[in-house]
C-alpha cells in the first residue's frame, strides 16, 4: 500500500507532462494548416491576376478584353495568335498580322500575293470548310458572313467577330477600325501615313494631264447589258472617286453613291451613264470590247478614253487593293493623254 500510494504522484506529474506535450502539438498541427490554406488562397488570387491582367509583365497569353462590335460585345484574346478570317486579310497585313487561315478567293488577291505564304486556305466564298477552319485551331475568327448557321458554326469554335461588308465607308475608316480591333493602333496609323503619302503622288499625277471638269463613270460589261457602280463596293470605285478624287456624273452621285452602290444599265442608257472617261471591267470572253453602235457613239469611245479593267484584278476593294489600284488608274491615265496628244 505504501509502494502504490508514494508512485502515484509521480504517475500524476508524467500524465500533466504528456497532455501538456499533446497540446503543443495540436497547436503547431492547426497553425500549420492554417499557414498552408493561406499560402493556396495567395497562389490562386496570384493565378487568377495572371490570366486577366494585362498590364504586367506576366505571362498574358490566357488574357481576353472586351471588343464591342456591331452585333455586340465579344470576349476577345488580348493578343490573338491564330487568326482566321474569311475576307480581312489585307487589314491584318497592313498592321503585321497573319492570319493562319483564309478563304481562297481573298488569298489570290494579286496586291498582296508576295505576303501569303503560309496562310491555309479554308475553302472559298460560299464553301468554306467548318473542318478546316477547326483544324487551324483558331483563337480569334473574323467575319463579313450575313449567315446565322454560319456565324453560330464560327462561334462555336473560337469567339468571333462579325464586320458586314460595307462597315467602313473608306481606307481610313477601315484601317483604323481594324487597328482598335487588333489592339494595334499605332501601327495603323503608320500603315495609314504611307499610304496617305502614295496616294497623294498618284492624284498629283492625274491633276497634271486632267482638268477638275473631265468626269469618270466605272461599268461592267454583262451578255445583255451593263452595271455601273459607285465609290464603295470594288470595280476600282474607292480607287477612282476617293483616292484620285476624280469627279462623278451628277446621276452617279445620285443614284451610286449611298446605300445602292451598282445597278443594271440596260444597252440603249449606257450614254446616261457614261462619262468623259469609262474604266471598263471586262472578263477574258469580252477584252477589246467594241460594243454596239450606242457604244461606239459615246464620247470616251470616240476620244479614246475607256480605260480596260480585267476583273480578276479590279474587283478587289480591300486597303491594299486600293493603294495598288489608284497608282495603277494614275499610270493609265497619263499614258494615255500622252497617247492621244501624239
Amino acid at each position: 500500500m505504501f509502494a502504490a500510494e508514494k508512485r502515484f504522484p509521480g504517475l500524476l506529474l508524467m500524465l500533466a507532462i504528456i497532455m501538456i506535450l499533446a497540446a503543443c502539438s495540436s497547436g503547431t498541427s492547426s497553425t500549420a494548416t492554417e499557414q498552408t490554406s493561406a499560402a493556396g488562397a495567395e497562389t490562386t488570387s496570384a493565378s487568377s491576376e495572371t490570366n486577366t491582367d494585362t498590364s504586367s509583365g506576366a505571362d498574358n497569353s490566357n488574357a481576353t478584353r472586351i471588343y464591342k462590335s456591331l452585333s455586340g460585345d465579344v470576349e476577345i484574346p488580348a493578343e490573338p495568335k491564330r487568326i482566321v478570317t474569311d475576307m480581312y486579310v489585307s487589314d491584318l497585313l497592313a498592321l503585321g498580322l497573319k492570319p493562319v487561315g483564309a478563304v481562297q478567293y481573298f488569298l489570290e488577291n494579286p496586291f498582296y500575293a508576295d505576303q501569303v505564304a503560309g496562310i491555309e486556305s479554308i475553302g472559298d466564298r460560299a464553301a468554306v470548310s467548318m473542318e478546316k477552319v477547326i483544324s487551324l485551331n483558331p483563337d480569334l475568327i473574323i467575319t463579313y458572313s450575313d449567315q446565322a448557321s454560319e456565324i453560330e458554326s464560327y462561334q462555336k469554335i473560337a469567339p468571333t467577330v462579325v464586320i458586314p461588308y460595307g462597315t467602313f465607308t473608306n481606307v481610313h475608316e477601315e484601317i483604323r477600325g481594324f487597328g482598335e480591333l487588333m489592339n494595334k493602333s499605332e501601327a495603323a496609323e503608320a500603315w495609314l501615313k504611307t499610304y496617305d503619302k502614295r496616294i497623294e503622288s498618284a492624284r498629283a499625277k492625274v491633276k497634271a494631264v486632267i482638268k477638275p471638269e473631265e468626269t469618270f463613270s466605272i461599268l461592267e460589261v454583262s451578255d445583255k447589258s451593263y452595271y455601273g457602280y459607285g465609290d464603295n463596293f470594288g470595280r476600282g470605285g474607292q480607287a477612282v472617286y476617293r483616292a484620285l478624287e476624280l469627279a462623278p456624273l451628277e446621276i452617279t452621285k445620285k443614284e451610286l453613291m449611298g446605300d445602292t452602290q451598282w445597278k443594271e444599265i440596260s444597252r440603249e442608257v449606257v450614254g446616261d451613264y457614261a462619262g468623259d472617261h469609262i474604266f471598263l471591267t471586262v472578263g477574258e470572253n469580252n477584252k477589246n470590247y467594241q460594243g454596239d453602235s450606242i457604244w461606239q457613239s459615246l464620247p470616251a469611245v470616240k476620244n479614246n478614253q475607256v480605260y480596260e479593267l480585267l476583273e480578276d484584278r479590279y474587283w478587289y476593294f480591300d486597303p491594299i487593293a486600293i493603294q495598288g489600284q489608284a497608282e495603277e488608274f494614275a499610270d493609265m491615265i497619263v499614258e494615255r493623254a500622252e497617247q492621244n496628244r501624239k
